[in-house]
């Protein structure tokens, strides 16, 4: 249901962890913190997660990228009210 979500409308924070346990695998997930309760916890596990991963070509930009852009995911869900705008995965 989450990958039906994505071109809708903006992910929360419980829907982009559920998107990236699907993407990494529950196995990488364990003891990933709630991203409502500890964004930079889940951010940080994130990156980690990201950079273990080969990038993928991303057909708009012509270049290889990682699968999910971090800053930008922070710049638009790390805010200190804890609102979420939306979600970038490339």
């Amino acid at each position: 249901r989450v990958f039906d979500l994505i071109d809708e409308r903006a992910l929360t924070k419980s829907e982009i962890r559920q998107f990236c346990l699907i993407l990494f695998g529950e196995s990488q997930f364990d003891g990933v913190p709630d991203p409502s309760v500890d964004w930079p916890g889940f951010l940080n596990d994130v990156e980690r997660m990201v950079q273990k991963e080969k990038p993928v070509w991303d057909p708009l930009k012509k270049a290889s990228l990682p699968w999910i852009d971090t800053r930008r995911l922070n710049r638009l869900y790390g805010d200190s009210d804890g609102c979420g705008l939306g979600c970038v995965v490339m």
